[in-house]
């Protein structure tokens, strides 16, 4: 009997501990939530005070950049700048306005949530170091955007070839600059990896012709029939800067002589002038009974 007395008070004993157990488990957790539920309204002010900074500093960035394209307009009327070299600058300006203001939106949005952003700063400068060997692209894109800037080599609208792309300049950034071509393809080429650049949107172009002659017609005629030609062309193709300039002979071809033709007109006018000129040449020489020489496909029997 002292033995089953001594089994069932050892079992209670147990039993109480297991219920001491999950009385502490539900203690704890019942603690937990009590936390977590006194802490929900902070971590709600804490996320509606992030989405308010964002918010406001999206309209900051919206309001700068109009801001900064009439600060620029008004410096360039006193200045008497060019609408390319204002484009240029209103680039670039806003460019390196929108990291700042990045970087001051992200700032603020991490103290918000007691992040601190010194010790984010100084781990950032330590960490620079290590990774600006793998950030040279990016520090060389940078510097040759400066001094793309500075140089005013290229400007916003001109027409140029970089690295065999040909196009109109549309924005220069801090970074980039891009680049749409005549098939309106947009090439967005790093600053750094500019390496040849030609700008054909300086003082003026030339149109060039370059016509093909017949062999058996005497020279001295058909520049004479091709110089009357460019006297009228001067006077009635809109465009044109001055007579254009017939160069006598070129070259000599297995099949023809080459004649040129250049014309000084302005910028983007002259693929315009070229075909007014080769129109105005075909005609001529079909008036003039002269057959241009032109290949002619064996005919396989």
């Amino acid at each position: 009997m002292l033995y089953i007395n001594s089994a069932l008070a050892e079992e209670a004993s147990g039993m109480q501990g297991v219920v001491d157990q999950v009385g502490d488990i539900i203690e704890s957790a019942s603690d937990k939530a009590g936390n977590f539920l006194s802490g929900l309204p902070m971590l709600t002010t804490r996320l509606l005070m992030a989405a308010l900074a964002i918010f406001i500093g999206c309209i900051v960035i919206r309001v700068g950049r109009r801001m900064v394209a009439s600060v620029v307009k008004m410096r360039g009327q006193k200045s008497m700048k060019s609408a390319a070299q204002l484009s240029t600058v209103r680039s670039l300006v806003t460019s390196i306005f929108n990291y700042i203001m990045y970087f001051i939106i992200i700032t603020v949005t991490l103290s918000i949530f007691n992040v601190n952003v010194s010790s984010l700063l100084a781990v950032a400068g330590v960490g620079g170091i290590a990774i600006s060997f793998g950030a040279q692209t990016l520090i060389k894109d940078i510097i040759s955007g400066i001094f793309i800037w500075i140089e005013g080599s290229i400007s916003v609208g001109d027409i140029v070839r970089i690295n065999d792309l040909a196009g109109t300049v549309e924005t220069i950034a801090i970074r980039t600059t891009a680049v749409r071509d005549y098939n309106g393809n947009l090439y967005v080429i790093p600053n750094g990896d500019i390496r040849t650049l030609t700008n054909m949107s300086r003082g003026y172009k030339r149109a060039i012709v370059d016509v093909r002659c017949p062999y058996d017609v005497e020279q001295a005629k058909i520049v004479e029939m091709l110089d009357d030609e460019m006297e009228k062309a001067g006077k009635e193709v809109p465009g044109l800067m001055e007579k254009p300039e017939v160069m006598s002979i070129l070259s000599f071809e297995p099949d023809c002589v080459l004649v040129r033709i250049a014309a000084q007109c302005p910028v983007g006018e002259n693929w315009r002038i070229e075909r007014e000129l080769r129109t105005r040449v075909k005609a001529r020489f079909d008036a003039e009974g002269i057959e241009m020489p032109h290949y002619q496909r064996p005919v396989v029997k």
